[in-house]
């Protein structure tokens, strides 16, 4: 197995977890994503070199940054979160980029005052 396909299998298996993780099925990926499902089959499967274009339709589709699917480190389920934290996620989960950047310094700012 060449270097380029042993990542492609990665990205696609990264992919396919972060789909599962939020719930959808390769169809209701397909139709998040304005992607054909066997472009999301044939990623998945590490078959396909997606463009760049494709990927970061898909990270928004999946509400990630398109490094988060290169990335394969474990993170910890929402569940076992402190229920504090699960609300917080739960209301910015579904933010645009613009709003979400808002948020983060509203809360540096509130961390910044806790501070004295």
């Amino acid at each position: 197995m060449t270097e380029s396909t042993a990542i492609l299998k990665t990205l696609g298996k990264r992919i396919a977890t972060l789909r599962k993780q939020q719930g959808m099925n390769q169809e209701e990926f397909a139709d998040v994503s304005g992607k054909m499902i066997n472009t999301i089959s044939n990623i998945e499967r590490g078959l396909s070199d997606p463009k760049l274009t494709t990927l970061l339709s898909l990270a928004q589709a999946l509400n990630v940054s398109v490094d988060m699917l290169f990335n394969d480190t474990e993170q910890q389920p929402i569940d076992e979160l402190p229920e504090n934290v699960q609300a917080i996620v739960k209301l910015i989960k579904n933010q645009d980029n613009h709003t979400l950047r808002v948020i983060q310094k509203q809360i540096e700012a509130l961390l910044e005052l806790t501070k004295f």
